[in-house]
């Protein structure tokens, strides 16, 4: 038998152009891919991505219930706090199994988390696509939105960002116009370069985590107001001992109404 010849990475440029303009006219989009890819690596990948939409347009829809095998299991009522925890797992490891990967950030309880993958995931309908390293991520607050969560997140990437070197930027937390200490406008762009200058005091800074003393909204949830000590450590110069520190962070949050983030419009904290 012959040996096949292997392809020139010119001609897989070329079969990958070619690839990319044939996937445009039947699924649309835009396949434009890196130049800083292999041809071969990048021949891969597209091959895959064609191979995906083909079965993406010949399946059906099914129920993620139906989907994992339409597995046994008790309603949440019916089963005690140990049992819970010992179903949840087998529910999320099926789930896994399949593709299909459940999480919580906000660290719902057993209890809800079981309620919710048997009453809401288990209706969920998605289109009946089984391909190997295909991972479908499905997390408790994209169904549950929670304003306190947000807004504690929002703080936490600040204060990483304010106390972290290794953090580089958090600018998307901040409004374009924001508030000083003193509730001065400030430009954003202004504060970055406060807590940049702010963090060249040391050699080394490390957040550590935040301990949220309040959290309060107003009665129409557009505006919040955030107490926080934060904990990280610093190290003056290269060699010397880290020191552990703590401040006290306030903010001030806005919720957009257009996009319904919870943007950042003051962070006091007397270091800055």
């Amino acid at each position: 038998m012959a040996k096949r010849r292997k392809k020139t990475g010119t001609e897989l440029t070329t079969e990958n152009e070619l690839l990319k303009l044939k996937m445009m006219a039947e699924f649309g989009g835009d396949f434009a891919g890196s130049e800083h890819l292999p041809p071969e690596v990048e021949h891969i990948f597209l091959k895959q991505i064609s191979r995906f939409h083909q079965l993406h347009e010949k399946a059906g829809m099914v129920t993620i219930y139906n989907f994992i095998g339409a597995p046994l299991y008790n309603h949440v009522h019916d089963l005690s706090e140990k049992e819970i925890k010992k179903e949840l797992k087998k529910l999320l490891n099926l789930l896994r199994k399949k593709g299909i990967v459940v999480e919580t950030l906000s660290g719902v309880g057993d209890k809800e988390m079981y309620r919710f993958v048997t009453e809401e995931i288990f209706r969920q309908e998605i289109q009946n696509v089984r391909m190997p390293n295909w991972t479908i991520h499905m997390l408790y607050e994209e169904f549950h939105p929670s304003d306190e969560f947000d807004i504690k997140n929002q703080c936490g990437t600040a204060l990483a960002f304010l106390f972290d070197k290794s953090f580089i930027t958090a600018d998307f937390v901040f409004l374009d116009e924001m508030k000083s200490n003193l509730g001065l406008g400030i430009e954003k762009e202004e504060l970055i370069e406060k807590i940049d200058t702010f963090k060249l005091g040391y050699n080394q800074m490390q957040f550590v985590g935040a301990q949220f003393k309040s959290v309060e909204m107003d009665d129409d949830n557009n505006t919040a107001h955030v107490s926080v000590l934060a904990d990280f450590r610093t190290q003056t110069q290269k060699g010397k001992r880290f020191k552990n520190e703590t401040a006290e962070v306030d903010f001030k949050l806005v919720k957009e109404p257009n996009t319904q983030y919870w943007m950042i419009e003051q962070m006091i904290y007397d270091g800055l």
